[in-house]
């Protein structure tokens, strides 16, 4: 598995662990293209977040469990139509473990989500943490817009841009795979309409096929 990927190299450094049984481990991750996030996508599915639920196991680590309905695949197979995904962290009793820069989808959310394997565990299983977390929410004229894990509106996915990323370069993630552009600006003059949930699942379709 490339070095990129392992889930030791997402919570690197281990900060704190205190009084109030809280641990905090800090994470690092590297900057990934579009078409990374793709590629080492084993299922990209749309789908909804049914429950969220934190549980400590036999190690004494604390996962937490995210149930989804799966809505539309995109890439990949899944035998069924509920699919639930393991997080590390969360907190159970006054218990509390935290991974800096994991954003978990939340209870009623719906996404479009790349996930990198269905059967080896991970820190997180999305691929590049945000980067293969994207957020479906309605937008005006009874549409549904693209967002980031960030809420940062898609405006485009630059295939040209998109290309892998060279790993000698070791650029850390800002949580957007290069190639995905999004609207910094929320002004009234800078904002722009983000993709549509077709649009967007329209070019992941397209950059599958290309990669075939």
């Amino acid at each position: 598995m490339p070095r990129l990927f392992r889930p030791w190299h997402r919570a690197l450094t281990f900060l704190l662990v205190s009084a109030c049984s809280l641990q905090t481990y800090a994470s690092t991750v590297l900057e990934m293209s579009f078409q990374d996030v793709l590629d080492h996508a084993e299922l990209v599915f749309e789908g909804r977040v049914s429950a969220v639920e934190s549980r400590q196991e036999d190690d004494g680590m604390i996962h937490t469990f995210v149930r989804f309905e799966v809505l539309d695949v995109l890439k990949g197979d899944t035998p069924d139509t509920v699919l639930e995904l393991r997080f590390l962290g969360g907190t159970v009793g006054t218990q509390r473990l935290e991974i800096t820069d994991m954003i978990m989808p939340e209870v009623g959310e719906s996404g479009v989500y790349f996930v990198e394997s269905l059967h080896v565990p991970q820190v997180n299983p999305l691929v590049g943490w945000a980067q293969g977390h994207f957020l479906i929410e309605p937008q005006g004229g009874g549409e549904r817009g693209m967002l980031t894990a960030h809420h940062e509106p898609v405006l485009a996915v630059d295939a040209a841009d998109a290309a892998p990323v060279t790993a000698a370069l070791n650029t850390f993630s800002k949580g957007v795979a290069k190639g995905v552009v999004v609207q910094e600006s929320l002004s009234v003059q800078a904002a722009s309409r983000p993709m549509t949930v077709e649009e967007f699942k329209h070019s992941v379709r397209v950059l599958v096929a290309g990669s075939q």
